[in-house]
């Protein structure tokens, strides 16, 4: 980006001195206000839209990155947006982005909104399995879909239930086509698993796909299925939901009658993959972990290496 007048190359030098990473995002505008001790970043209207692991879309995974590694210089960090541009479908991301958003500035009493954010609707549900997932072979050697499917296979029977691809589109009041809150109707999550009361998100990444964006990723997850579990985004009980449930379609019927007792106590939400970018230490997930709402919610983040 040419001619910038933000605090973009005092940003890149103070994390590069700290750190010895010196790759910023050029997506975001950088305000530092040096005097409160307070960084903006803002997100620009592409990165609105983008995928949630791009570095533009990633806000909480930057946010949490420069809070972390530059806290003798930032005390608190807000997020800031351009205002979008509507068209068919926008809305579905800037729905996404208030959804992150609000659940950001929730955990973490750092964090702030430059300006009030929209509300979310009283009623949203979510979408179920139809099908089973597609098996190994249905993916190149590899890829994620196949490390994902070997990875279950290998490992399903150290928990309760364990299988892959868990829809977790969001709707208005019904799951239909013309009743979409976020994008994604595809969204789902990589693996899942239930043990001794504890449910387990795990976002995969191959060894060459080392994003910071996968924090940002699993935490959309991990909240939506916080609050699935909380009632506050609902199944709606169907006869397409009943052949899910009797035939257990991707562990769906396992799921949801945790979801009817109640009984899942903790949500452990892995980061698993060979390889993680450099800046995601321990230490930093000990930094994420330390949140009132996330020991209330009892969820934690961790990582674990993927061994096939």
């Amino acid at each position: 980006m040419k001619d910038r007048t933000d605090d973009f190359d005092i940003i890149r030098e103070m994390l590069n001195q700290k750190t010895g990473v010196s790759d910023l995002p050029q997506d975001y505008n950088y305000k530092f206000e040096k005097q409160k001790k307070t960084l903006v970043i803002k997100l620009s209207e592409k990165g609105l839209k983008a995928n949630m692991q791009d570095n533009g879309s990633a806000f909480e995974s930057w946010a949490i990155i420069l809070k972390f590694y530059l806290s003798d210089v930032i005390t608190t960090v807000t997020i800031d947006w351009e205002d979008l541009h509507y068209d068919d479908g926008v809305n579905l991301h800037f729905n996404r982005f208030v959804y992150r958003l609000t659940k950001f500035i929730q955990t973490y009493e750092w964090a702030s909104a430059a300006r009030p954010i929209p509300p979310t609707p009283s009623v949203l549900v979510c979408n179920f399995p139809i099908g089973g997932a597609a098996k190994y072979d249905k993916h190149s050697e590899g890829s994620e879909g196949w490390i994902e499917c070997k990875y279950v296979e290998k490992y399903r029977y150290d928990y309760e239930v364990m299988d892959h691809q868990l829809p977790v589109g969001i709707f208005y009041n019904k799951v239909s086509r013309d009743t979409h809150y976020t994008t994604g109707q595809k969204s789902a999550i990589d693996i899942w698993a239930i043990r001794n009361q504890e449910l387990f998100i795990f976002e995969l990444k191959k060894p060459n796909n080392k994003v910071l964006g996968v924090i940002s990723e699993l935490m959309f997850y991990t909240n939506i299925l916080q609050d699935i579990l909380s009632h506050r985004i609902q199944y709606q009980y169907d006869t397409k939901m009943q052949v899910a449930i009797e035939n257990n379609f991707r562990g769906f019927g396992d799921l949801y009658r945790s979801y009817i007792s109640g009984n899942i106590q903790n949500i452990n939400a892995v980061i698993l993959s060979q390889n993680v970018h450099p800046l995601i230490q321990p230490s930093l997930l000990d930094f994420v972990n330390d949140s009132a709402r996330l020991k209330y919610c009892r969820i934690k983040y961790s990582m674990k290496q993927v061994e096939l």
